[in-house]
């Protein structure tokens, strides 16, 4: 019998270890039935675990630090590069033959199937399409550039796309190791630290991207045709403002709070009309009694 699990992992900095974090975490439990093991990183492990403990949270969780993963010079890096990194160092802590990174600042509001992630034996690469060369599709193509220059290839068939952000990327192991290995023979022993050393977190994000990365080596380095999708709508939403959030119906599958200072109240009772069971999983988090705070 096929194993039908698929792990998943989260990246998570000691500063979101907190109620959003919890929230993530009950509705993975919640609306993920066939997950596997769950792995999270962190730069201080001894938080998360008590936080975990604390909250009854993933008890099957393993928990593990950065520099489990990371050469001591990539560990100078600033955090941002480090937890990509992390990431596509994935297959090294995940088992299964496909796994999915959730972000700590990720909800998920409905079941997510594995027909929503694996199609054809593979996993499904999302895309979100932008109905207007808005300021963040203008991001991630200068993103994609850089990118297809580090992969050194034209990215004909990424070009067509260009949006590959998504809080809920599901990797294929063969793939990831093969990305790896392509990275290592252009760079050397040790590629991050010299595509990434220098890099400022805060000005140069569209220099680096891994879920960019890693759909820039599919379609334009392996020439891998997955199964496409369009993310946004009904499957994904990014909350990128107050506006954002007063705007969207919160219908989605998946929403992404890039903010963190969103009030928790405002997402229930906007969920109330649409998801009772999503609201429900904030109104049982101290999230929602603390209210929005600045960060």
């Amino acid at each position: 019998m096929i194993d039908s699990r698929i792990d998943a992992f989260m990246c998570v900095h000691s500063r979101d270890i907190e109620y959003l974090l919890e929230a993530s975490l009950r509705s993975y439990q919640q609306h993920f039935p066939d997950k596997g093991n769950l792995t999270m990183v962190t730069d201080n492990p001894a938080a998360l675990r008590a936080f975990l403990d604390a909250k009854g949270l993933v008890p099957g969780a393993a928990v593990s630090g950065d520099n489990d993963w990371l050469s001591a010079s990539e560990l100078e890096l600033p955090g941002w590069f480090r937890q990509q990194i992390i990431k596509l160092r994935a297959f090294e802590f995940c088992r299964t033959e496909h796994f999915c990174n959730l972000g700590a600042d990720t909800l998920l509001l409905r079941p997510i199937a594995t027909t929503d992630l694996i199609d054809r034996r593979d996993p499904v690469l999302y895309y979100s399409s932008h109905r207007l060369p808005d300021l963040h599709y203008r991001f991630e193509k200068k993103r994609l550039r850089n990118v297809a220059k580090i992969l050194g290839v034209e990215p004909a068939r990424s070009f067509r796309y260009v949006d590959f952000i998504n809080d809920f990327f599901c990797f294929k192991r063969e793939w990831l190791i093969a990305l790896n290995d392509y990275i290592a023979s252009k760079y050397g022993s040790k590629p991050y630290v010299e595509l990434l050393k220098g890099l400022s977190a805060s000005k140069d994000q569209t220099r680096f991207g891994e879920w960019t990365l890693y759909s820039v080596f599919l379609l334009d380095v392996m020439h891998r045709s997955p199964t496409m999708r369009d993310a946004r709508g009904a499957y994904l939403t990014q909350i990128h403002s107050r506006l954002g959030l007063t705007l969207s119906r919160l219908d989605s599958k998946i929403v992404h709070l890039v903010q963190k200072s969103f009030d928790p109240n405002v997402i229930r009772q906007k969920l109330m009309k649409v998801n009772p069971g999503a609201a429900q999983i904030i109104g049982a988090t101290a999230w929602a009694d603390a209210g929005a705070r600045p960060r």
